[in-house]
């Protein structure tokens, strides 16, 4: 009988020994290890999934590595990315690299790619770029010349900072592209001699510097001082339209309290698209029939829709403008500038709608119809329609 309750005990005994050995088994295999990074692959098909040395917004990759199943978060550069839970697997992550804010993340941390578990992390350094991103502008000298600048002039030395900047293909100032032969890059900056001509520059990219790089291009605006800017207006057109540099004209639309007009037949005309400069037919057989008819009250309401001030500043040559709008959905003052190309004869504006009788028009692009030194006419084309609206103008 003893015999049989040994054995009995003895039986319990190892059922409880093989229980428990099940038990650290079982928790042994549930126990997660930390994560590995072994290296980052473009995610394309073969042989363009590739072991990539850069990566950039936007673009798929695959992070491979080790116990990447139970992965929860992937960071580059401190910003977090959405996982691809479908091509998760324990040796590889499947991820879109997110845009970064370059300007707000740590120099430290930008490089970094970053997988978390339950277990642990890993991180694994890696060139994380972007496109290029201009904070300010340093002189090159000696301290305390080596200052912010707001304005830069021909043949200076400039040191250009911000995010992203290696490796340009392109440094242009005012569209005149600079020799990156002695260009000196950093981290974060990269030193630059600015063109000492200017000859075939870009009025429409004045005070402008263009940077370019393999993933983008971008523009950045400073005071570029170019005595052939000076000139440019110096043209007589630019007297007409602001009185010259240094000067400014305030206009109005050319209709009274009466509804009458002083200078035209009324405030507002209507034409083909090809009708242009000098109120002439831009080109041969072209759309250039004219209706200038006097004041209709269908044009608008008669009352003072305010006022258009053109100038050209003084040392910076900076073309300036301000519309005082009234009477209409859209009225109040802006402020803005404009770019008056003389060749073909057209006046692009820049965050300021001329001044209008309440039109849906498109206001970005005026036509110059005619100019002379106490009137003017401006048209603008119709979104719907082939025709322009010829807007009148007196000065004031």
């Amino acid at each position: 009988m003893k015999n049989i309750i040994y054995d009995r005990i003895c039986f319990l005994l190892f059922c409880c020994i093989a229980a428990v050995s099940l038990l650290l088994s079982a928790c042994e295999k549930d126990e997660i290890s930390p994560p590995v990074i072994t290296e980052i692959r473009n995610y394309a098909a073969s042989p363009s999934d590739s072991v990539v040395e850069t990566l950039k917004a936007g673009q798929w990759v695959v992070v491979l590595g080790q116990n990447l199943g139970d992965v929860s978060q992937v960071y580059f550069g401190s910003i977090a990315a959405t996982i691809n839970q479908t091509l998760l697997t324990s040796q590889s992550i499947v991820v879109q690299v997110p845009t970064i804010p370059f300007d707000s993340v740590a120099r430290d941390k930008v490089n970094i790619v970053t997988v978390v578990n339950g277990s642990g992390s890993a991180s694994f350094t890696i060139n994380i770029t972007g496109a290029p991103m201009i904070m300010y502008v340093r002189n090159v000298a000696a301290a305390p010349g080596d200052s912010i600048v707001h304005t830069i002039s021909p043949n200076q030395k400039v040191n250009i900072v911000g995010y992203n900047l290696k490796n340009a293909t392109k440094i242009a100032f005012q569209g005149v592209a600079a020799d990156l032969a002695g260009a000196v890059y950093t981290d974060t900056s990269v030193i630059v001699k600015v063109p000492g001509n200017f000859t075939g520059a870009d009025p429409v990219l004045a005070n402008t510097i263009t940077y370019a790089t393999a993933v983008d291009t971008i523009n950045y605006f400073i005071r570029i001082f170019d005595p052939a800017i000076l000139e440019y207006y110096k043209d007589p057109l630019f007297t007409l339209l602001t009185g010259g540099i240094g000067k400014e004209k305030t206009w109005v639309l050319d209709l009274d309290a009466k509804g009458a007009s002083a200078k035209f037949k009324g405030p507002l005309f209507f034409s083909g698209v090809d009708y242009g400069w000098d109120n002439q037919c831009t080109k041969t057989g072209g759309d250039c029939w004219l209706y200038d008819a006097k004041y209709e009250s269908w044009m608008g309401a008669v009352q003072d829709y305010g006022t258009m001030t053109l100038g050209i500043k003084s040392g910076t040559a900076d073309p300036v403008a301000k519309v005082v709008q009234k009477g209409i959905a859209k009225s109040g003052t802006f402020s803005g500038s404009y770019f008056f190309d003389i060749k073909t004869k057209t006046i692009l504006f820049t965050n300021v709608v001329p001044l209008n009788m309440g039109r849906d028009q498109v206001w970005s692009k005026a036509y110059v119809i005619s100019l002379k030194d106490d009137r003017m006419q401006l048209g603008f084309k119709d979104p719907n329609k082939a025709e322009l609206a010829i807007h009148n103008y007196i000065r004031k």
